[in-house]
């Protein structure tokens, strides 16, 4: 969530706030993953979406959202470091110890 970021009435978060998202993809979630939810959060404008996908043995970083799509994608395999200092999550994601199916 943003810096600031408070609940709206009705106790809930607004999506504006939402700054990164990051998910560990199933075999039966796998099509909503990469489809209708990376739509989404471009159209949400999720700043970061991370996939980390232990079939593929990688992640999937997604950044600049424009309409329902994302402008930048970055596989990086399990065992290599995550840079994400350069976008608004602003940290390393440690991958060495993901496991894979």
């Amino acid at each position: 969530m943003a810096e600031g970021a408070a609940k709206a009435e009705g106790g809930h978060w607004s999506y504006e706030d939402v700054e990164f998202v990051a998910e560990v993809m199933s075999k039966g979630t796998a099509a909503n993953d990469y489809g209708p939810k990376k739509a989404a959060y471009a159209t949400a404008e999720v700043p970061v979406y991370v996939i980390a996908d232990p079939y593929q043995g990688r992640c999937h970083i997604y950044t600049d959202p424009k309409g329902s799509d994302y402008e930048v994608e970055t596989r990086v395999p399990f065992g290599k470091d995550v840079h994400l200092t350069g976008t608004v999550v602003g940290l390393t994601l440690k991958t060495d110890e993901f496991p894979r199916d």
